[in-house]
């Protein structure tokens, strides 16, 4: 079970980076009842983490696993198609910014303008968006379901580990919560200036996500293939 836990924080860690849920949050706390509606995002972001990890852990595992901590074939092809995905992600976001005029700017998401309107309904429907459609967040998620599945464990504890790596995945969400809540208006201001940075090094912090992660995952693969 520990070793299962310990593949997973690669993809956890993926998920935590990502700065476009993190900025949801922050405009959520913004908004009119916008502690609500924050908590709401974490419990759906961190709910469909759970589901589609466990999903995958259950379907893939029900095959060829070895149940001792070394990684089967498949995982290797798994992890290597998930890097060069997030490789490819990476050099298409920079071709993005290189195609802009100097010191332009890309257009911000349809729904940054829109969150302060938003109910409780479409707040959860964003959490599915950026969590299960975001082709992103959705490599993490099935690398971290994948990841699980190759130890063989019993429904019971992939279940375990699933939730661990949902609530792993969901520590960057929680940081802006917590901060307004412990820290009152002066919490707010902070999240105000982070804000600001992160919509201003979207596409760079991204792309260092993507070409770093999409690295690793492509030479563990490599290597589990090679091995």
């Amino acid at each position: 079970m520990l070793n299962a836990l310990a593949q997973v924080l690669p993809f956890a860690l993926g998920l935590i980076a990502a700065p476009l849920p993190i900025v949801a949050v922050i405009l959520l706390l913004m908004a009119k009842g916008g502690r609500g509606k924050a908590l709401v995002f974490v419990l759906a972001w961190a709910v469909v983490i759970l589901v589609l990890s466990l999903v995958v852990a259950l379907i893939a595992g029900a095959g060829d696993t070895t149940g001792s901590g070394e990684s089967p074939t498949w995982v290797g092809w798994v992890q290597l198609l998930l890097g060069l995905l997030l490789l490819l992600l990476a050099v298409k976001s920079l071709r993005e910014r290189l195609g802009r005029p100097e010191g332009g700017s890309p257009e911000p998401p349809a729904w940054l303008t829109a969150i302060d309107s938003m109910n409780t309904g479409k707040v959860v429907g964003l959490a599915l968006l950026l969590a299960g459609a975001n082709p992103k967040s959705l490599a993490m998620i099935l690398g971290g379901g994948a990841a699980i599945a190759a130890f063989g464990l019993q429904p019971g504890g992939s279940a375990v580990a699933a939730l661990f790596f949902a609530v792993l995945g969901s520590l960057g969400l929680l940081v802006p919560l917590l901060a307004v809540t412990v820290s009152g208006e002066r919490g707010t201001r902070t999240l105000e200036k982070a804000h600001t940075w992160l919509i201003a090094n979207n596409d760079t912090v991204t792309m260092t996500v993507l070409f770093v992660f999409g690295g690793v995952f492509a030479a563990k693969g490599l290597g589990t293939l090679l091995g």
